[in-house]
């Protein structure tokens, strides 16, 4: 009786075992590719949404308190040529874009003109940019066709293109910091 218990129960855990061993593969979750920047946000409520189309990358940024921040990180190998922050904001009090060597720090007044203003930070202080330095970003509120750009913007979104090669293959992390406007 015990050989025949023992047979039983190694026939039985032979079988299990090879069941087990032959089990169809599972796929393999997919990955990002390398074209594919990797999104980290720091704030309920924050969404990033990247989208690619002819050489331009554009990043809208929503954030339900208005406050947040987030980084983008880009394969060194697929720096894109251009890159577009679409937030979806009522008005930028504040937006610190981070590289790791360089800041630019970007503010719109919430009153006409609905002056930009901008500063670029290195190593070797900080510095106030010109309307007609290469180094600051284009700054648009870009409301709904027909609607007039005025901040509070109800809909619509403020477009930041960065400058050229803000980010590169040396700095491919993009780290940004907004607030709407003091409520």
């Amino acid at each position: 009786m015990q050989q025949s218990f023992l047979r039983a129960f190694t026939w039985t855990t032979s079988v299990l075992l090879l069941l087990a061993a032959c089990r169809p593969l599972q796929p393999i979750p997919s990955m990002p590719t390398a074209a594919t920047p990797a999104i980290e946000l720091t704030g309920d409520g924050d969404a990033l949404t990247i989208t690619l189309a002819d050489a331009v990358t554009t990043i809208d940024i929503t954030s339900a308190r208005g406050i947040g921040a987030a980084q983008v990180r880009f394969s060194p190998t697929s720096i894109p040529k251009e890159i577009v922050l679409n937030f979806h904001l009522q008005g930028l009090e504040y937006a610190l874009l981070d590289n790791g060597a360089q800041q630019l720090e970007i503010s719109i007044s919430s009153n006409t003109p609905y002056v930009v203003s901008q500063s670029h930070t290195t190593a070797a202080g900080v510095e106030v940019l010109d309307a007609n330095d290469s180094r600051r970003a284009r700054v648009e509120l870009t409301p709904p066709a027909g609607a007039q750009p005025v901040i509070p913007l109800q809909a619509g979104t403020i477009a930041v293109t960065l400058p050229p090669a803000f980010i590169d293959a040396e700095h491919p992390l993009l780290s940004l910091r907004w607030i709407d406007f003091y409520r």
